[in-house]
């Protein structure tokens, strides 16, 4: 049996409303959550990283706005369907998980939340590309920026899983750095992946360059500090790429005279 469009559109809504007041609960008021230097690694961004969060809402506001429109009838009923409900569930899960110290095992809802969006992302991306300015941005950048919002979380979620926690003033071991370094370079090339192996989505680049800028300016040890900002600096320039090619390579070849 068929689920009635309108019913999957007020699901979606009341699912951005109990995300909405789930983080901003964890963002605010407790303390142990993901969202406050609880649990830090040699990989641990500064807190000013969280506040990707905001946008990610209010581009979540803008789609639970935007799927009330005809345009928006298809993506969000046979694309998007239930999974906007199932990833808000995990992310609360988690975020208990994690608050409660049952760190292992938070990355279990962590990895469910990560396939619910990749799973969304990857179907929007494919079967319903962005023929608007409403479906770029209503449709397309929110789960682009969750998707590489939660592949970052993930990544710090498994350092916070199994790696020493930082000590102020104490060097990392020889293995902890390597580990970190890997980590730092995992997320750069998942950046590059997205500017070119999908179509120049820029979006969730967007976000592992900034992750990428906050774990330099939390971490002070030299290995790491400077290979995040390499890596930052590397994914930013790339970011740049697709509008180099979409501005300015062909702003000139239709100036280009037809005749040489």
């Amino acid at each position: 049996m068929a689920i009635p469009p309108l019913l999957i559109k007020i699901v979606n809504t009341l699912a951005f409303v109990f995300l909405l007041g789930l983080n901003t609960y964890a963002g605010f008021f407790d303390n142990d959550s993901p969202y406050h230097e609880t649990h830090v690694t040699y990989i641990t961004p500064a807190a000013f990283v969280y506040f990707i969060w905001v946008l990610i809402h209010f581009l979540l506001l803008g789609f639970v706005i935007y799927q009330f429109f005809p345009a928006a009838n298809e993506v969000v009923v046979d694309g998007i369907h239930g999974h906007f409900l199932s990833l808000s569930v995990f992310n609360a899960i988690w975020v208990w998980l994690y608050s409660t110290d049952h760190t292992i095992l938070a990355l279990i809802p962590l990895l469910l939340v990560s396939g619910q969006v990749s799973y969304v992302y990857f179907i929007i991306k494919n079967r319903y590309p962005a023929a608007t300015f409403g479906e770029t941005v209503w449709i397309h950048a929110p789960f682009s920026l969750y998707h590489g919002w939660i592949f970052v979380l993930t990544v710090i979620g498994v350092f916070v899983a199994f790696s020493p926690e930082k000590v102020d003033d104490e060097s990392p071991n020889v293995l902890t750095k390597i580990f970190v370094v890997l980590g730092l370079l995992f997320l750069e090339g998942t950046a590059v992946a997205y500017i070119e192996k999908y179509k120049g989505d820029i979006a969730g680049a967007i976000v592992i360059a900034w992750s990428l800028f906050g774990i330099a300016a939390e971490q002070d040890d030299p290995v790491i500090h400077w290979a995040a900002i390499i890596l930052a600096v590397f994914t930013t320039i790339h970011i740049f790429k697709p509008l180099f090619k979409k501005y300015v390579l062909k702003t000139r070849e239709e100036q280009a005279p037809l005749i040489p």
